[in-house]
Order: structure tokens, then C-alpha cells, then sequence
């Protein structure tokens, strides 16, 4: 998407837009309005010249779309929205090359948060830009989304809205993604992100016990897991947040767990009920549900400790989701999972008697760690 396909005739009549779904939209199904606004974000954000250099690039087109009666007004709301979200974002923005017809998620982002200004849904553009930006600049996108949502509109360039789907509707499971499925006996009847998510924890809490760095861990597992899809655009994503929010949950679980937690070693096709449990109050926690994932994670960590990890687990369920990593939920059989989690007879070789792997890993526990076993 050059500075040529702006100027072209056919740039004003586009294909009818395409709806969202879990692959990323392309330039052709965008509405002019989305194409003139992902031009100007990707020409300005990715110019390494000052602020008015960058805006004398988007000048011309604004222009042309919006008029020139207010040109230097909407060139410096731009440029406010723009800026924001490159210092304040949650999490890294990825980047498109001008020319890349794929539309990222920080800028489907966008588009949302002004479609819904145009159509009256304020308190859902504002709740997009608190999830997107952090405190320190989310006010100033906002105000700019607002101002440049109505000079859009006032020149007859209208964002298609659409509705976010209810709460209601996302349990009923009238998607694949949503619905409840049965619950998984091992590692093998996990999704991919759920076994991603199991072998984040198994990697974190082996290299605590090896007095290694655990966030590290985390944070490299997350990173690989997150751009090992060849469906990926754009910038590489990073597994800081995730790597983060993931520990801090652990690091509560080690100083306050009211009983040992069964995490198994990062080998075993088997799964634990605990390590079911985590599934579960992530995979609620990206349906922004609370109660149950509380239920979760309170079968080992007191109510004080759980009140200070439930952000934590939020925010490890919200990278997850900004990654497009989602959890299915599940009817799990936690009671199923712990009886097959007793430890059977002893395993022997040819040769005489040998631990297992797990058995080993049971065995490595050491007193620096008394509630992860």
C-alpha cells in the first residue's frame, strides 16, 4: 500500500469490507476511510524523520479527503493519536511495511476504537483504548481518536462498525472457539496454545528450582511460541508480558500456596490438575470472566494472595489473547486428572530397577521450593 495506490482513482471504491475473523484482513477489503488511515499511520510511524517532516508526508492526502478548511488541525490530531500509541502501548506494536496489504492487530485496534467513536459507542472505544494503551498516554489517544473519528465522518468517510459480541453469546458456543469442550486426560488432548501455556509453567518452575532465571524462561518460550506460526505479519512479538504476568503468578504461588502444587517436569505427556487449573482461569480471564478463575486459582492460594495475583493471571490472559493465542474452555474433570496423578508401582529396565523421569523430578524437590512439586 504505496503512496501511488492513495492517489489512484480506484482507492475511493473499494470492495465491499470483509468481516473480521481470525485471519487478517487485506487493503482490498478495506473501506477508504480504513485505507487512508492505515496509509497515514504506517507513512508516519514508520519515517525516521522529526514530527513535522512525518506530517508534511500525510499533508497531501489528508487534504484531499478531508478538506483543507481544517488541515493543520487534523494533521496534529493524527499526529497526537499516533505518537501516543507508539509511547504508551501495552504491548510492542507491531509493524507493517507500507506496501504489506495485511492489516496487523494494533491496527485493526484503531480502526475499532474510531468506528466505534463514529457510531456513538464511546464507553467501547474508550474501554479499546484502555486495553491498548497504558495510563500515561491512553488519555491523549483517546481524545485524538475522538476528534479525528468526527473529522472523518463530518467529510463522509464512515468506518464499518461492528458490534462486540456479548458475553452471553460467547459461551453459548456458536463457534468452534467458543464452545465448551470436554476435558483433556494429557498433554496429547490439549489445543497448541494450551500445551504452549502447560510448557511456560513446567519451564518456569524447573529453572526455579535449579536456581536459574525463571522469568528468562518464560519470556523465551513465550517469544518462540508467539512467532513460530507462518501466518505471521509484521514485527516479531515479543513474550516480555507474557513471561511477566506468568511469573508473577508463580512467584505469589512459592510464597503463599497453602499446599504443594502439582507441576509436572517439562517431558511428561501427562497433566496434572493443577496445570488444568491454570488452563482454566486463563481461558476465562480472555472472556473476562473472573468468578471462575478465582475458583481456580483459590484451591491453593489464600484470599489475600489471590486478590494480588488475579492481575497478574489478567494480564497473562490478555497477552495471551493481543498474541491471538485463545484458550478454549473446558469442562475440566479435575478429580479424574488426580486420580491418575497417584503414583503407581515402580518402573524397571531389563537391567534392574530405574526412576523415571517424573519419579526423578518428584525426588529433585528441594526446600526452596515447598509449595511446587
Amino acid at each position: 500500500m504505496d503512496a501511488d495506490a492513495m492517489d489512484s482513482a480506484l482507492s475511493a471504491f473499494p470492495a465491499l469490507p470483509r468481516p473480521r475473523g481470525t485471519a487478517p484482513r487485506s487493503v482490498a477489503n478495506l473501506a477508504f476511510a480504513e485505507i487512508l488511515v492505515i496509509w497515514a499511520l504506517r507513512r508516519y510511524t514508520n519515517c525516521r524523520l522529526g514530527r513535522e517532516a512525518r506530517t508534511a508526508i500525510i499533508a497531501p492526502e489528508f487534504s484531499r479527503a478531508l478538506g483543507l478548511a481544517r488541515l493543520e488541525e487534523n494533521l496534529t490530531t493524527f499526529a497526537d493519536l499516533a505518537d501516543c500509541l507508539a509511547k504508551a502501548a501495552r504491548l510492542p506494536q507491531a509493524l507493517s511495511a507500507v506496501e504489506d496489504d495485511r492489516i496487523n492487530a494494533s491496527e485493526e485496534a484503531v480502526l475499532s476504537t474510531l468506528a466505534a467513536f463514529q457510531h456513538g459507542e464511546d464507553a467501547q472505544a474508550e474501554a479499546l483504548g484502555e486495553w491498548c494503551l497504558l495510563p500515561a498516554g491512553r488519555a491523549g489517544f483517546i481524545a485524538g481518536a475522538r476528534r479525528l473519528a468526527l473529522s472523518l465522518r463530518e467529510a463522509g468517510h464512515v468506518i464499518p462498525y461492528e458490534m462486540p459480541r456479548r458475553r452471553r453469546l460467547a459461551l453459548e458456543g456458536e463457534t468452534g472457539s467458543d464452545r465448551t469442550l470436554p476435558s483433556a486426560a494429557d498433554i496429547a488432548g490439549l489445543q497448541p496454545v494450551e500445551r504452549g501455556l502447560v510448557t511456560a509453567l513446567r519451564l518456569w518452575v524447573a529453572a526455579f528450582r535449579q536456581q536459574e532465571d525463571s522469568l528468562a524462561a518464560a519470556r523465551h518460550h513465550f517469544e518462540r511460541q508467539f512467532n513460530s506460526s507462518e501466518a505471521l505479519w509484521g514485527d516479531r512479538r515479543s513474550g516480555g508480558d507474557a513471561g511477566l504476568s506468568l511469573h508473577a503468578v508463580l512467584r505469589n504461588t512459592t510464597l503463599a500456596a497453602t499446599r504443594p502444587v502439582d507441576v509436572r517436569c517439562p517431558n511428561c505427556p501427562g497433566l496434572s490438575p493443577d496445570e488444568a487449573r491454570l488452563l482454566d482461569a486463563v481461558a476465562w480471564l480472555q472472556r473476562d470472566i473472573g468468578e471462575p478463575a478465582q475458583a481456580a486459582l483459590s484451591d491453593w492460594l489464600p484470599p489475600a494472595a489471590l486478590r494480588l495475583t488475579m492481575s497478574a493471571a489478567r494480564g497473562l490472559a490478555h497477552s495471551l489473547l493481543a498474541a491471538e493465542e485463545i484458550l478454549p474452555l473446558r469442562d475440566w474433570d479435575f478429580a479424574a486428572l488426580g486420580a491418575a496423578a497417584e503414583p503407581g508401582p515402580a518402573v524397571t529396565a531389563g537391567t534392574g530397577t530405574e526412576q523415571s523421569e517424573e519419579a526423578q523430578w518428584q525426588d529433585s524437590r528441594t526446600p526452596a521450593t515447598p509449595t511446587l512439586h
